[in-house]
C-alpha cells in the first residue's frame, strides 16, 4: 500500500513538474507561430540512442496548436473564397470597363483622325494633301491669272497707246481738214464773187 501510494505521489509529482515545465517554455517561447512551437519541442526535446525523445504534453500542445490553426484557417477559408470571389467580380467589372474606354478612346481617335469631306469620312492625312493640292492648284491658277492680267495689262497700254497716236493724228489731221476746207470755201466764194462781177459788167 505505501509503495502503491509513494509511485502514486512520484507520478503525480512528474506531472506536475512536466505541467510547469511545459508552462514555463510555453511563457518563454517568444515564436508562438506552429514552425516556433515545433523548433521549441525540438529544443527541449533529447536524443537517446538516435532517436528524439518528445515529451508527450509538448506534442499534445502542439498538435492542438495545429489543430487550432486548420480550424482558424476553415473558419477563414469561406471569407477568403467570398473575398476572392468580389475581388474577381470587381476585376471582370474593371476588365469591361477598361474594354468600354478602350473602345470608346479608339472611337474618340478615329474621330479625331478623320474628318467630313463631301459627306465622306476621311482620314486627316487625306484631307491635308487633299487641302493641299486644292492649294497649290489655286495658287497655280492665281499665277496664271496674274500672268494673263499682266499681258493683258500690258496689251491694254500698248493699244491705249497705239489710239492715242491715232486719236492725236486724226485731230491733226481734222485740224488740217478744216482749214483746207476754210481756204477751199474762201476760194470758192473768191471765184463766185468774180463770176458775179462778170456776170454784172456783161
Amino acid at each position: 500500500m505505501k509503495k502503491t501510494t509513494l509511485s502514486f505521489l512520484l507520478a503525480i509529482s512528474l506531472f506536475l513538474i512536466s505541467l510547469t515545465s511545459t508552462a514555463q517554455d510555453s511563457l518563454r517561447t517568444a515564436d508562438r507561430s506552429l514552425n516556433g512551437q515545433y523548433q521549441e519541442m525540438l529544443r527541449r526535446s533529447w536524443t537517446q540512442q538516435g532517436y528524439k525523445v518528445v515529451h508527450p504534453s509538448r506534442l499534445s500542445a502542439l498538435w492542438k496548436s495545429v489543430q487550432d490553426s486548420l480550424r482558424a484557417e476553415r473558419k477563414k477559408s469561406p471569407q477568403l473564397r467570398q473575398q476572392v470571389d468580389e475581388q474577381r467580380q470587381t476585376i471582370e467589372e474593371l476588365k469591361k470597363q477598361v474594354a468600354t474606354h478602350q473602345a470608346n478612346l479608339e472611337k474618340s481617335e478615329a474621330a479625331v483622325n478623320e474628318v467630313q469631306l463631301l459627306g465622306m469620312s476621311v482620314d486627316k492625312v487625306t484631307y491635308n494633301s487633299i487641302m493641299w493640292g486644292i492649294v497649290a492648284v489655286l495658287a497655280l491658277a492665281l499665277a496664271i491669272v496674274v500672268f494673263t492680267a499682266g499681258k493683258s495689262v500690258r496689251e491694254a497700254r500698248y493699244r491705249r497707246q497705239l489710239y492715242d497716236e491715232l486719236s492725236t493724228e486724226y485731230q491733226a489731221y481734222k485740224v488740217k481738214a478744216n482749214d483746207k476746207e476754210k481756204k477751199l470755201a474762201r476760194e470758192l466764194q473768191t471765184e463766185r464773187n468774180k463770176i458775179e462781177e462778170l456776170l454784172n459788167k456783161g
